[in-house]
């Protein structure tokens, strides 16, 4: 029988001023775009589909309302750390710290249990996933097969089983790694954020659909500020001309590329999940 298609949507919910390649400490942080996470909700909504929610915990007592909203529907609330340090700057106890914090304000908030995390960045090693099963958590969507990055992680699966090319399991714990797929001999990432942003969706669409060919799981991630229909923010004096193109360039065009990626997958047989629902389901288990 062969295994059920399945598509995991994911949010990170961070603002634009927690970018890294942005000085937090010269933006205007009244100035938010998180109005980009309703305008996701509402085509989640219109598309009666679920999608994970990996929030930082200083916006999670803003954000409590809209969270307990979520909650209560068909989506999971995750964890992405408490202010969007990457990980690997981080000492370990700083990051015990982090992580801890930001479940236990999350838990607070939602009335459920936080079980998954996505580190900043992907900034991730095995010694923090080591940290995440201690602190009870029961996954990590952190690892992603794209090198080239400089601020991306790299994490161990020593003692992991493979359950899928992109699924790995460590007694009760479950690492989810990003969609990527080969192109030209380099793992090119087919998961969205900026990648569904800068390129045509026709370049996009292609990639997809070569990894949706050999692929049981694909997983999607994207930003507030990118579903935001506010103008962009006043960027800190020190910006570089590339990074606020790389900022700003496809924000008009994201949520029709979106759309159009909903229609991609379920017209190749993909079913919208949650990484908790997938954990649940018996042959994950």
């Amino acid at each position: 029988m062969n295994k059920i298609k399945q598509a995991v949507l994911t949010m990170d919910v961070e603002d634009w001023y927690h970018l890294d390649y942005f000085n937090r400490k010269d933006c205007n942080e009244d100035y938010s775009m998180l109005d980009g996470l309703n305008n996701y909700l509402e085509i989640l909504e219109n598309y009666c589909i679920p999608s994970n929610f990996f929030v930082l915990g200083e916006l999670a007592i803003p954000l409590k309302n809209t969270l307990r909203e979520i909650a209560q529907g068909k989506h999971e609330i995750s964890s992405h750390g408490w202010n969007h340090k990457r990980p690997m700057k981080l000492n370990l106890q700083e990051f015990k710290n982090d992580i801890i914090k930001s479940k236990d304000v999350l838990e607070d908030i939602t009335g459920q249990d936080i079980i998954g995390y996505r580190a900043p960045c992907f900034s991730m090693d095995r010694n923090r996933v080591d940290l995440l099963i201690e602190a009870g958590y029961s996954y990590d969507s952190s690892k992603i097969k794209f090198t080239n990055h400089p601020l991306y992680g790299d994490i161990d699966l020593f003692g992991f089983e493979t359950l899928s090319p992109n699924i790995y399991k460590f007694n009760n714990f479950y690492e989810f790694e990003i969609s990527t797929e080969k192109i030209l001999g380099r793992n090119i990432p087919v998961s969205g954020g900026g990648y569904i942003r800068l390129l045509p969706w026709l370049v996009m669409k292609k990639m997809i659909s070569s990894y949706l060919s050999h692929s049981d799981l694909y997983i999607f991630y994207i930003h507030p500020f990118e579903f935001s229909f506010k103008k962009n923010p006043i960027f800190p004096k020190k910006s570089k001309w590339n990074e606020k193109h790389r900022f700003s360039f496809g924000r008009e065009s994201v949520t029709k590329k979106f759309q159009f990626l909903l229609e991609h997958l379920k017209l190749n047989g993909f079913e919208f999940t949650t990484f908790k629902d997938m954990i649940n389901q018996n042959e994950y288990k």
